[in-house]
């Protein structure tokens, strides 16, 4: 039992039998589809009435559409609140540290609050630098800030730093007044 298929060349509909066929009469080793001593031509398996039909470019187009992702020009709106503990972290007196991480989402810090078990609380360490990537968040004025001015108690502290990418890491730089422990926490919205 053969196959038989058709296919579309410039010269109208030929015939092809047997799968292992290439025309009637077995497998040359010339395309015998063509004019003889002429340039190779190129087939459409499919063939033109396929092609041209509506229904086939609506299959053709649904199966087109599943093979790849799509792509809308909006705005990422899976953000959820994150948080990433600072520490602890001990340090004598006159020495500095640095904490870093790196987020695995594009995450944004919205809020730093931190505290030390200095006497009184909130004296014994200082802020002095923070990073994202390679971009300052504070002036580069050379003085910090003490951890008292990042509390819970504090008004204003609400920050909002630039993105972190997930390929970037977030650093800040913690100076020890006394020697204590510093406790930090950053607050902020990720994007998943």
């Amino acid at each position: 039992m053969s196959n038989q298929y058709l296919v579309a060349g410039p010269d109208g509909w030929s015939e092809i039998d047997g799968i292992g066929e290439m025309t009637r009469g077995g497998t040359p080793n010339f395309d015998s589809l063509a004019v003889l001593g002429g340039p190779p031509q190129n087939y459409d398996v499919l063939g033109t009435a396929l092609a041209q039909s509506p229904a086939f470019q609506n299959l053709l187009a649904k199966k087109a559409a599943q093979g790849r992702p799509v792509m809308h020009q909006q705005p990422l709106r899976m953000a959820r609140d994150w948080d990433f503990p600072l520490g602890p972290v001990s340090g004598a007196a006159g020495t500095t540290t640095t904490i870093s991480f790196q987020p695995q989402a594009y995450f944004r810090v919205e809020k730093l609050m931190a505290t030390d078990t200095g006497s009184p609380a909130g004296f014994g360490t200082a802020v002095s630098q923070i990073l994202v990537g390679q971009r300052l968040q504070r002036p580069a004025t050379g003085s910090s800030t003490l951890s008292i001015f990042f509390s819970q108690q504090s008004l204003g502290n609400g920050l909002r730093w630039d993105t972190c990418q997930p390929a970037f890491q977030i650093a800040l730089t913690i100076s020890f007044v006394q020697s204590c422990t510093f406790y930090g926490n950053l607050f902020g919205k990720a994007v998943v």
